[in-house]
């Protein structure tokens, strides 16, 4: 993946004026790419070897490959996840994006992609028939908050629109990825509802909100879903063939390259040639790119020849429109379709409807049975159901000159709120019963989950862990969720919150597996991040390839208040892993609890400010600010810009001992890049907090 380049050298700019230690997290928080997080491991993992074997077979026999000299076309759906703003690109930016594609991947003549490379003789189209026989352009439009994208929520993007992808390749359009990323892509041979690429709406095209870049962001990506490695991956290596990329004729490379200049940073090929810049899997700027190899050509046709099997064949074409005898009709008419998140909810609850008809409809009559309202014009309308059973919901989209229906019974399923389970709420696992008797296993990759382990333990004979060592599905997320609880049972004078301790390990120094808390007071239909750790916030062991168990000594301790939920009766609590094939998790002493004491919970440093922490960051809305005081002060706290204004005042009072937070609103501020001051009585600390569009 790569991000714009132009952004990176601009921020890293700024912060050379400013502390070291800040320009260290932003150098963390801003990747690139997110292929290698992925994908790029020191040593291939079981089923990405099990791919590898397939596609190094296939060259192996590259004499027999089947239409070797024939064109293979692939074809094309472009999911647009907006939110109403400049992200909801037009048509014509979407078809330079294809342009640009047809360009680098078939070196043609007088574009930006005739470089020194070759034809690869893969095309591409954007799909004319849908899944279900309707004329279409190629495109759906819907309109999420999911525009500002985690990549931990690539389920929930792909839950708002997917097409088959034996069938198409889908290709997602969003405002943002967290870290500035640029985009990312799923790798050959994974699991197929996540099978796919996300891009930014401005990295994306040579035009409209891309009108800066040239398009190289998708071919890049792209190029990731062919099978193909960064030229960089795995540094020099050993050897040219089976090392690095897996490309014989790409020269070995230490690392990415960020600009157009020349460079040989590896001397072990003969004869010894300079780091291939030029190459659309390297990381230097658009204006740079311009070839893929004939090595690379190979493998994308191995990989078509053993995995991607169906995609290009001669009847798929013919079945979406991209066969060169399809004949357009007159008049694309309107298809009907929608989708909703939430399904299943409890009385009162709110759903938003997300409209994803075909072809551009311009009125819509929305029919909800059992809902308030019981009918809508609005494209995307937000409806209040208060009365339990399961009910229809039917859709009736019109352009003018045609219109369609859809209707779908028991779409919805309302029930009442439960009641929830009064404070206390303590599991340690050191009944040894698995799963554990108060918690639920949510296995959503249908792989590698939480199990029991009897190898480490904070104070017992149990805990729980996930083997994220041999989690290949990567960006998969398992999930312990703890039982609705009864928030206002907890006494009034005392102070609400969660602890557990956890325990992790890295398996390599740039990439980590991630740790999130979540919270629901409406039954789950919608959760807030209220926890996150990942990167040096999450380890507590050293960097190592083998299975990580820890010691008594590294354990840290979640201490996460509530007390802004204390009036919520059915609150639902769930910890997340995201797998990143980092190492393992360990999980224990989870309580959520009702005390009086928030120190006793905390290894306190005897530094008048300690246990500094700033999520999430990059941030959208708003983000949280944790610190710790070894005793009572005047507690100083302030927002300032790149160029040291103070922008905003957090606190200026005195705050007692023991463990804060405060809740920091990113309202009025512009993207960019601020610091978070904080002083006591010695001398202050700064974070670096990144702010995103809102």
């Amino acid at each position: 993946m790569k991000s714009n380049n132009y952004e990176i050298m601009k921020a890293n700019i700024f912060l050379l004026i400013l502390m070291s230690s800040s320009l260290s997290l932003f150098s963390q928080d801003s990747q690139p790419c997110f292929f290698d997080q992925v994908t790029n491991k020191k040593s291939l993992l079981e089923s990405e070897r099990q791919i590898q074997a397939k596609i190094n077979q296939r060259l192996i026999l590259g004499n027999e490959r089947s239409s070797s000299d024939s064109i293979r076309t692939i074809p094309v759906v472009v999911h647009i996840i907006h939110n109403g703003s400049s992200e909801n690109i037009s048509e014509a930016q979407v078809q330079s994006q294809i342009q640009v594609l047809n360009e680098d991947f078939g070196k043609f003549a007088g574009t930006n992609g005739d470089g020194s490379g070759v034809d690869t003789k893969v095309r591409f189209c954007l799909a004319k028939i849908d899944p279900d026989g309707h004329c279409t352009n190629g495109i759906v439009r819907v309109k999420s908050p999911l525009t500002n994208h985690q990549a931990y929520q690539r389920l929930l993007l792909k839950a708002l629109s997917f097409w088959d992808n034996t069938r198409y390749l889908n290709i997602y359009i969003v405002k943002s990825i967290n870290g500035n990323v640029g985009g990312y892509s799923s790798f050959p041979g994974g699991p197929a509802d996540e099978d796919g690429i996300v891009v930014r709406h401005n990295l994306f095209g040579d035009m409209g909100t891309a009108s800066a870049g040239l398009g190289r962001t998708t071919s890049h990506e792209v190029g990731h879903w062919f099978g193909l490695y960064h030229t960089f991956n795995n540094g020099c290596g050993t050897d040219l063939c089976t090392d690095g990329d897996y490309v014989c004729d790409t020269p070995p490379q230490a690392g990415p390259s960020y600009t157009c200049i020349t460079q040989n940073t590896c001397s072990n090929d003969i004869p010894d040639l300079n780091d291939l810049k030029e190459n659309y899997m390297n990381y230097t700027p658009d204006a740079c790119q311009s070839m893929f190899t004939d090595g690379q050509s190979e493998r994308m046709h191995a990989t078509l020849d053993t995995i991607r099997t169906e995609i290009w064949l001669a009847t798929n074409l013919e079945a979406t429109g991209c066969d060169s005898n399809y004949v357009a009709p007159d008049i694309c008419a309107v298809a009907a379709d929608f989708v909703t998140l939430n399904t299943d909810i409890c009385n009162g609850n709110n759903v938003y409807f997300m409209d994803k008809s075909l072809n551009d409809p311009t009125n819509w009559q929305w029919t909800f049975t059992g809902g308030e309202p019981e009918s809508s014009t609005d494209q995307n309308p937000t409806v209040t159901y208060n009365s339990v059973g399961t009910f229809a919901v039917k859709l009736v989209v019109s352009d003018g000159i045609s219109s369609d229906s859809l209707e779908t019974t028991g779409y919805i399923s309302v029930s009442l709120p439960g009641t929830g389970d009064a404070l206390g709420f303590e599991e340690n696992f050191d009944s040894g019963i698995y799963p554990p008797s108060y918690l639920t296993i949510n296995n959503l990759d249908g792989g590698i989950t939480w199990e029991l382990d009897s190898m480490a333990s904070v104070s017992g004979n149990y805990s729980i862990k996930i083997n994220n060592l041999i989690n290949t599905n990567y960006g998969s997320t398992d999930e312990l969720v703890l039982p609705y609880l009864d928030l206002t049972t907890a006494h009034p004078d005392s102070n609400v919150y969660m602890n557990y301790k956890w325990a992790y390990a890295k398996s390599d120094p740039t990439f980590s597996d991630e740790m999130l808390v979540l919270l629901s007071v409406d039954c789950g239909v919608n959760y807030s991040q209220i926890f996150y750790r990942t990167q040096n916030g999450l380890t507590t062991g050293p960097v190592q390839t083998t299975p990580f168990v820890p010691d008594s000594s590294q354990w840290k301790n979640a201490h996460i208040s509530l007390n802004s939920y204390r009036d919520e009766p059915y609150v639902q609590l769930k910890i997340v892993n995201v797998t990143d094939g980092g190492n393992n998790l360990y999980i224990d002493n989870i309580n959520v609890v009702g005390g009086t004491n928030f120190a006793t919970h905390i290894n306190e440093v005897p530094n008048d400010i300690s246990n500094l922490k700033l999520y999430p960051n990059p941030a959208t809305n708003r983000a949280t600010l944790e610190y710790s005081l070894a005793r009572q002060s005047k507690v100083t706290i302030g927002v300032y810009n790149l160029q040291g204004q103070l922008m905003r005042s957090l606190n200026d009072q005195n705050m007692t001992q023991g463990n804060h937070e405060i809740t920091i609103s990113t309202k009025g501020f512009e993207q960019g890049i601020y610091f978070i001051k904080i002083q006591a009585a010695t001398t202050p600390k700064t974070m670096k907090l990144v702010i995103l569009n809102n």
